[in-house]
């Protein structure tokens, strides 16, 4: 391939990635996913709430919003953590007595200084087939109360409603993979022009 037609092929990927950054930053509705993080706590009279993202091709589970907590501050694994047990199984969980229970929650609870007394979890699931792709957690009820069957309903009709939040945030990933393939091609094709990418504006 001569020059010029290397030339034209990387525009033509400079073009491809400039869309997948556009798609990327229209997908999914962040405030939306911050303010039923944000409200849950105050409908469950509790103290915290999490909402958990499956990424099933690095194996990892990772927070996407959370009470006191940034975007991906917080991973855990599917074994050993309340809320990777309820991926695993796509079964609801509501734990009374967290202190009773050894996992994952006791290394976050010292990183964040916290102390997990009782728990709630339910599943997210996609809407084609059913599958588990995240996870909501709410912590601590408060006044000594303990989570309820109607805490756990409201809490899985809301996964329902939000599920395509999620299907867009598994998009965002698919969008930020193929973007990093592609300036790997750019760069790869600028070594071989010895034409410097052009400085963002």
């Amino acid at each position: 391939m001569d020059k010029n037609a290397l030339l034209a092929a990387l525009d033509e990927l400079r073009e491809k990635q400039r869309k997948i950054d556009d798609a990327w930053n229209r997908l999914g509705d962040r405030s939306l996913l911050r303010f039923f993080v944000d409200i849950l706590p105050v409908t469950l009279n509790a103290e915290r709430s999490s909402l958990f993202i499956l990424d099933p091709k690095q194996d990892r589970i990772w927070i996407k919003c959370g009470t006191g907590v940034d975007e991906a501050e917080i991973t855990v694994p599917r074994e050993g953590s309340l809320v990777g047990e309820v991926i695993e199984t796509g079964i609801s969980v509501i734990e009374d007595n967290m202190m009773d229970r050894t996992g994952t929650h006791e290394s976050v609870g010292q990183q964040l200084g916290y102390t997990t007394r009782n728990a709630i979890c339910v599943p997210v699931k996609n809407s084609a087939n059913d599958r588990v792709i995240g996870a909501i957690q709410v912590l601590n009820k408060k006044d000594g109360k303990k989570f309820t069957a109607k805490d756990q309903e409201m809490l899985e009709k809301l996964a329902f409603q939000i599920q395509m939040n999620i299907e867009h945030i598994y998009l965002r990933q698919d969008l930020r993979k193929i973007g990093e393939a592609l300036k790997n091609k750019i760069m790869q094709l600028e070594s071989r022009v010895g034409k410097k990418r052009p400085t963002p504006r």
